[in-house]
Parts: C-alpha cells; structure tokens; sequence
C-alpha cells in the first residue's frame, strides 16, 4: 500500500490537525512507535485506575447519622 499509494515512502503518517496525510519526516515529527505504544499503554492503564476507583466509591453506601428507631416513647 505504501509503495503504491504514497510512491515508496514509509514516512507518512496522519495530521491530527487538519486530517490529512503527510511525510512526518519533512514535517519534521520523528516519534518512535514504542514511544506511541507505551503512552497508550500508560493512559489506558490510568483510565482504568479511574474507573475502578469510582466503581469502589459508588459501591460503598453513603455515610451519614444513623437514625435510630422509634420507640413507643419518642415522637
């Protein structure tokens, strides 16, 4: 596909910008792919931190003066 469409280059890659493909190379964007990887790693790891922490909270009845019941004295 890279041959085909983009004449050989293996550079190019999408411009979150504006949409479009460019050669990263000339626009001057050098990540590498484990770099991506892992910061994909990382922040799906964090949302999911956050969402098992907020599972947790809302799990756990609130918090609050215990009533205690009417007896035959108390109005």
């Amino acid at each position: 596909y890279q041959r085909r469409v983009h004449g050989g280059r293996t550079s190019h890659g999408l411009d979150i910008n504006d949409g479009s493909t460019k050669d990263m190379v000339e626009a001057g964007v050098l990540d590498l792919a484990l770099t991506k990887y892992w910061a994909i790693k990382f922040a799906t790891e964090a949302a999911v931190t956050v969402l098992k922490v907020d599972t947790i909270i809302m799990a756990k009845p609130a918090g609050g003066p215990k009533t205690r019941p009417q007896g035959p004295d108390d109005e």
